[in-house]
């Protein structure tokens, strides 16, 4: 949808300007509606155009800190996206996974946040596999979700301001409270030194008989074959300090020779597309709540790593309470 001019369809400013329309921008301002709040979006890009469009978009607990409030906000996450997945239109949908491991004893350090894990048995680890876990988590089809998304915002009543921002005061001169969810270009708005960029590129073919998701972190790089609907999402790359967004060749192939020595169903699969995102990685999150010199009040949602996904509704949700200060939630 073409994007808004304020204040051209609103007499009175908005309650909240969010900024960002990514998955992060995009859940914290439907759960601020949901509060209650009428929301503004600002963006540079559109949804389709964001990092978030190049997400495998796996619930996976991935590159984001601390721990203990991850596991709480992939929690939420879990439980929101299981209820969007009961809906086709949502595009996202619930996927049988193997996650392998270097450990023979341990679950996962996020498992608990899923209803059912359990251990593949060591007669069906493939060769050179020391151990497995299978479980079942949600995958969000970006190609559909994030329109989805923005539809929602837009049907409850939602605009869009489709702009770069220079600073964050130009956010305050469109409502009297802000969530920054800006990703990495926090790095540049709030002087933020923590950020830094963490290159990721995925190799999309067209769908093979691939029953079950697979993740390999095992090694330096994860590797992993996310089936989506027609197409399958391999990849990958963690690029720290690398801010190309070219498509390297090297990186290609060696996605599609790691991808297809662990499944080779993907054998003849025909490449239908490359991409190239930054993740916006930094020690720790940043949800915190910040009151400014004229008592303005700024609530900074970024820094999610390779967990933007998986993080989404928890962070949204915290968020959401602290700009308009309420209570935190007691789910």
């Amino acid at each position: 949808p073409p994007s808004q001019t304020f204040p051209s369809r609103w007499l009175t400013m908005p309650d909240v300007t969010v900024c960002g329309a990514g998955i992060i921008g995009l859940t914290t301002a439907i759960r601020l509606q949901e509060l209650g709040a009428s929301v503004l979006l600002v963006t540079r890009d559109m949804p389709t155009q964001t990092t978030s469009a190049v997400a495998a978009a796996i619930w996976y607990p991935f590159l984001a800190e601390p721990k203990e409030a991850v596991l709480r906000w992939s929690t939420t996450t879990y439980q929101k996206l299981c209820e969007l997945a009961a809906r086709p239109a949502t595009g996202v949908h619930m996927q049988e996974v193997v996650e392998r491991q270097n450990d023979t004893d341990a679950m996962p350090w996020w498992a608990s946040a899923t209803p059912r894990i359990v251990r593949v048995p060591a007669e069906e680890l493939p060769d050179g596999t020391v151990a497995a876990i299978r479980t079942a988590v949600p995958v969000c089809d970006t190609r559909r979700h994030l329109p989805w998304l923005l539809d929602e915002f837009l049907r409850a009543g939602g605009n869009v301001i489709e702009r770069e921002l220079e600073s964050l005061e130009e956010a305050f001169g469109l409502s009297p409270r802000v969530v920054n969810c800006t990703g990495l270009g926090a790095a540049k708005l709030c002087d933020d030194q923590q950020m830094q960029p963490v290159r990721g590129q995925v190799v999309i073919i067209e769908s093979a008989k691939v029953a079950e998701a697979l993740i390999d972190d095992t090694g330096p790089d994860p590797i992993y074959v996310v089936p989506r609907g027609e197409e399958c999402v391999l990849g990958g790359t963690t690029q720290h300090d690398d801010t190309r967004l070219t498509i390297d060749e090297d990186d290609t192939a060696h996605i599609l020779a790691q991808c297809r020595a662990r499944v080779p169903a993907l054998a003849n699969a025909p490449i239908r597309e490359v991409k190239v995102g930054l993740r916006p990685y930094r020690k720790a999150v940043r949800l915190q709540a910040e009151t400014r010199p004229r008592g303005q009040l700024l609530v900074h949602n970024y820094g999610h790593g390779g967990s933007g996904f998986t993080l989404s509704w928890g962070c949204a949700d915290d968020a959401a309470r602290q700009i308009l200060e309420l209570p935190p939630s007691t789910h």
